[in-house]
């Protein structure tokens, strides 16, 4: 059954309205009224709902079933992402979407090679990276789309991840060292349901940095001897919590 995404102010007890797919819906798939589909507002639920007005501005189904998604984890993840050079941010983003985490955050970090001119240059940003969130939580079935905000300060970064059960800062000198302890800080933390990843930038945390989130209470962990880059860190660090936490 085809999915497709909505806002939730567009949808009643009866009637679901889809505006951004119409388009796609009537001249790409061809589908016709009467046709079921599934819908999705982002808030955790999805909706069978059957074609009844088909426009290319917008489509109306009306709504037969209502859901609580099953394809949210129990544990929360939010990542906490060092500004990455143009480009890269997009497929962190993408990935991070689909292996399950809940928040998005850039960080502006002292190596961070893309600069921010100012908070409305960065509210812009954001509004490219939630849509390939968007996208990206269609695809692969999501029922929560993930909120990438605006890029926040390093030490803005630090105290909100202290507010998580277990943060994390994957950090290369530890892995270069052979001193891989994620496996024992998860066990360590059986009981904690949200997590923070605190990913540096191309050129990695600098010292400063590192002390800072480690003395405000920021786990560090190794990921092994060999060099992750930025845009990898994320997708092998969140299956990890995932599988621990019996979520694949």
């Amino acid at each position: 059954m085809r999915r497709f995404f909505t806002e939730p102010e567009n949808i009643n007890d009866d009637v679901a309205c889809i505006f951004e797919d119409s388009k796609h819906i009537e001249k790409v798939l061809r589908m016709k009224c009467g046709d079921e589909i599934l819908v999705f507002d982002g808030t955790g639920y999805e909706y069978t709902a059957r074609l009844i007005s088909i426009d290319k501005n917008q489509c109306r189904a009306e709504i037969l079933n209502k859901q609580v998604s099953l394809s949210e984890p129990n544990v929360k993840v939010t990542l906490f992402q060092g500004l990455p050079k143009s480009g890269k941010m997009e497929l962190i983003v993408q990935k991070a979407v689909e292996l399950g985490v809940c928040r998005i955050v850039p960080v502006i970090m002292d190596r961070c090679v893309t600069k921010i001119a100012n908070h409305e240059a960065g509210v812009e940003k954001a509004k490219r990276w939630n849509k390939v969130s968007v996208e990206a939580a269609k695809q692969c079935g999501r029922g929560l789309v993930p909120e990438v905000l605006a890029p926040v300060a390093f030490k803005d970064a630090v105290s909100m991840m202290a507010k998580l059960q277990l943060p994390l800062m994957p950090y290369e000198v530890l892995g270069h060292e052979g001193r891989c302890d994620l496996k024992m800080v998860l066990g360590e933390k059986r009981d904690a349901e949200t997590f923070g990843i605190l990913v540096g930038p191309e050129g990695g945390f600098s010292e400063e940095e590192a002390a800072y989130a480690q003395d405000n209470g920021i786990c560090a962990v190794g990921l092994g001897r060999r060099i992750l880059r930025t845009e990898t860190v994320a997708s092998a660090l969140i299956p990890v919590i995932m599988y621990d936490r019996g979520e694949f």
